[in-house]
């Protein structure tokens, strides 16, 4: 029986050696862009949806977002259900179904740190920047020392809006106020140093 030698051994190592290399470059390109360019961070409650199962269960996460919005629907001032579908579309990444709950929420009562937040995520998200600084500055009016609000203004200002004396002082708070997660700390301190 011949084989056929149309693609010889060779050949195929160099094209393996070729995709490695360029795998290799596509995550030293992702690690450098993150470094260069930070997240903010999300702080979320924890929270059990009715149906159970995480993400990878998603029929049955369609499932609970079918009930919560038919609960929504039976009590439209259920603040627990727009909540719960408001973080189910941020997870799913749907950032403009998620606004409309927060939205709903805000609607009921404008100083919910909570929903502040997410929204304010969401318009990060959407690069939004400016608008997502406004609803962080609201929430640091209603509390003076939420440190996630404090790093979420740091990072837009240093990056997306390019107000770099206001980022100082948004770190410098976060640093101050010492809260008991050392990594968003740590984050904030090499963001001051990387002045």
């Amino acid at each position: 029986m011949e084989t056929n030698n149309a693609f010889p051994q060779a050949a195929r190592r160099r094209a393996l050696y070729f995709l490695l290399a360029c795998l290799g470059l596509m995550l030293f390109a992702a690690v450098s862009f993150r470094v260069e360019n930070p997240s903010i961070v999300q702080h979320e409650e924890r929270r059990e949806m009715p149906g159970g199962g995480g993400m990878e269960q998603m029929g049955g996460d369609m499932a609970a977002v079918s009930a919560m919005m038919k609960k929504l629907q039976d009590n439209p001032e259920d603040i627990e259900a727009m909540r719960s579908l408001g973080m189910s579309f941020m997870d799913m990444q749907a950032w403009d179904k998620a606004m409309s709950f927060w939205d709903m929420i805000l609607e009921r009562n404008q100083n919910d740190v909570m929903a502040l937040n997410q929204k304010g995520f969401c318009l990060f998200e959407l690069e939004k920047y400016a608008e997502a600084a406004e609803f962080f500055e609201r929430m640091l009016a209603i509390e003076q020392q939420n440190f996630h609000a404090h790093y979420n203004l740091g990072v837009i200002y240093k990056y997306y809006l390019t107000q770099p004396e206001k980022a100082v002082a948004h770190f410098q708070a976060v640093i101050d106020a010492a809260p008991d997660d050392p990594g968003l700390v740590s984050n904030a301190q090499r963001e001051l140093d990387s002045k």
